[in-house]
């Protein structure tokens, strides 16, 4: 699936907003698991929410007068159309493997060191979108998501690295395993070849819940003791965190590049604990404040200096007759 390189869009004011609603989007999203897997099998969980997530934006897309594109080329029949052999990828690359890897791994993991692990995909992005996407590599952006990625271990705590040395050894691999399946499938999308991002969105996410459906079989399916706040939270994982988010992830790597959209991994964690702070009555700790500084300082240095863009991604990639508003998506 070769595509050309692409080079950076310089983020604009819309962009950082855009950033700011995935940020606040995906730091619920632990809430919300922490919500679903007291009485709902993690498996049930990850199928449940990319269920609802594709119902979603399918409903989305077709009000949109939009549709999916044909999943074989007419041309030859045995052969997948070339936007499907994109979106499986990454829904495969993307979704069904971290989403499976993750809750496998925290079973025998702390949650904190998961948090820093997750850390890592920023890292992974840009590297990979240096490699493969034709997006810059200095020492600016080097040093800001290194002060990120510190802030980040400050922010769980610098304990819980001292306990990795203890913990299972093949959950921190599969940890590595999921967050760089994550970065890939962002450069992935970076490069993959002009597709509308509500029809991108709803078919990442309808391979990936068909893919990702035979796990129920191994998974305890007794839905009487599941609760009512539970499947709530499954849904309100589909309709969020991976639904609406996910079509906002495609936008914003569409005008931007992964580099940037890869920053919300570093301010989705203090996002979390300020949720956490509100929703369960967890105390805020002076890590977090410290942290919160560190980390903006982080991002503040990976994008500074930077020129404004006169022209985004996304609208180089919009047939010349697509209606566009000041704000660069279609509409």
């Amino acid at each position: 699936m070769a595509s050309s390189k692409q080079s950076e869009t310089a983020p604009q004011l819309y962009d950082w907003l855009l950033l700011a609603v995935i940020v606040a989007i995906g730091g619920s999203s632990f809430a919300m698991i922490r919500g679903a897997v007291e009485t709902v099998p993690p498996a049930t969980v990850t199928v449940g929410r990319l269920w609802v997530g594709a119902i979603f934006l399918y409903a989305v897309m077709r009000r949109a007068g939009r549709r999916l594109p044909p999943l074989f080329e007419r041309s030859a029949p045995l052969r997948l159309n070339a936007e499907w052999r994109w979106m499986i990828a990454i829904s495969i690359i993307g979704y069904t493997i971290p989403f499976l890897l993750f809750p496998w791994a925290q079973q025998f993991i702390d949650s904190g060191l998961a948090g820093i692990y997750m850390a890592f995909m920023p890292i992974w992005t840009v590297a990979l979108a240096f490699l493969f996407a034709g997006e810059s590599l200095d020492v600016r952006k080097i040093v800001g998501f290194a002060i990120g990625f510190a802030g980040v271990v400050i922010l769980i705590g610098p304990g819980v690295v001292g306990e990795a040395a203890s913990t299972s050894l093949a959950a921190q691999v599969m940890l590595l395993v999921a967050t760089l399946g994550y970065a890939a499938a962002v450069v992935i999308t970076r490069r993959a070849p002009p597709i509308k991002p509500r029809v991108f969105a709803t078919g990442t996410l309808v391979a990936s819940a068909i893919i990702t459906t035979p796990a129920l079989l191994f998974s305890d399916m007794d839905v009487g003791s599941w609760s009512a706040a539970s499947v709530i939270n499954i849904v309100g994982l589909g309709l969020g965190p991976t639904g609406f988010a996910g079509l906002l992830l495609i936008i914003l790597i569409q005008r931007t590049g992964a580099g940037f959209m890869a920053l919300s991994n570093y301010l989705t964690p203090l996002w979390a604990v300020a949720m956490g702070a509100v929703i369960f009555g967890e105390r805020l700790s002076a890590n977090a404040f410290v942290a919160l500084v560190i980390i903006l300082c982080g991002v503040a240095i990976s994008h500074a200096g930077r020129k404004s863009a006169t022209e985004s991604i996304i609208n180089q990639d919009m047939p010349e007759n697509a209606p566009v508003g000041e704000d660069g998506n279609e509409r």
